[in-house]
């Protein structure tokens, strides 16, 4: 769809068309593609999936001054666009803080989130301890942002995520260089997993290296919207066995938002939500 200012905002809208209305918040390096690419799993749950594409990745035009409360906007626009009232939102990893961004911004719209696996905003890495368990990988993010700044450490981090100039070959050799025996578990759970994922590493960087850098930057700036005015039910699941997203995450959010609820999934990593897609949709859906 086009939207007011001329960008083009991309999505698919999936499942079942007359279903529970469920908007997917995809991660980084990641697209509207990174998810389970068994559609017909959203239809036999009667659920309308729309996946949408952040700015500057896969579809969706790049926006240079965008944020969390921008593509909270963007949503909104969509939901009218598709005649949709009410939905629920899906955050998955770094979507995580977008997702709850929509519910902030429009809680008209919003009647539940879930979080899978998701990432804090970047002021919650500064509480003593939530860091603890994490990996290399996230403690990096982490001292980067705060030793250089939102700027200068998404320039260094970008290139670390994803191959530019990048095509599938090069993506699916990117996906599967995780040593994490666990997440690769869930990904041989699944057929096409791999492929889905790296569809999304190439459409993160479609537009270019920079617009990867600016969405980066968004989550090493402090959030432009307010957790609190998230008032809907927020499921938080998180795996037992996931140092790119540990359990003190969870804690987090389940402390700061006025009405979560935190679960914990024994011998789950970063990508649970592949081999439990059905269970996630369905769980997401439910009436608050």
């Amino acid at each position: 769809m086009t939207l007011g200012d001329g960008r083009v905002l991309g999505f698919d809208d999936v499942g079942a068309p007359a279903g529970r209305a469920l908007l997917y918040v995809h991660g980084t390096p990641d697209s509207r593609r990174s998810r389970h690419p068994d559609d017909g799993l959203a239809t036999d749950g009667d659920v309308r999936l729309v996946a949408v594409d952040r700015p500057g990745s896969g579809l969706s035009t790049p926006h240079p001054s965008g944020s969390v409360a921008t593509f909270a906007d963007d949503v909104a626009m969509l939901a009218r666009h598709l005649g949709i009232d009410r939905l629920a939102v899906l955050g998955w990893s770094a979507g995580a803080t977008f997702a709850l961004g929509v519910a902030a911004r429009h809680p008209y719209l919003v009647h539940r989130v879930t979080v899978a696996a998701g990432l804090p905003p970047v002021d919650a890495y500064a509480v003593p301890g939530l860091l603890d368990g994490a990996s290399g990988d996230r403690l990096t993010v982490a001292e980067l942002g705060a030793e250089l700044g939102p700027q200068a450490a998404a320039e260094m981090l970008a290139p670390m995520l994803a191959p530019v100039p990048c095509d599938h070959a090069l993506a699916v050799e990117h996906v599967l260089e995780s040593p994490d025996p666990v997440r690769r578990a869930e990904f041989d759970a699944v057929l096409g997993a791999v492929d889905a994922m790296a569809d999304g590493i190439v459409d993160a960087v479609a537009w270019g290296l920079d617009a990867l850098v600016h969405e980066i930057e968004v989550q090493l700036r402090p959030l432009d919207v307010d957790l609190a005015h998230v008032t809907c039910p927020v499921d938080l699941r998180y795996g037992s066995d996931d140092p790119s997203a540990p359990q003190a995450f969870g804690r987090w959010y389940a402390d700061t938002l006025p009405n979560a609820t935190l679960e914990v999934l024994d011998g789950a990593c970063h990508c649970f939500v592949l081999p439990r897609w059905a269970e996630t949709l369905r769980l997401a859906v439910r009436p608050a």
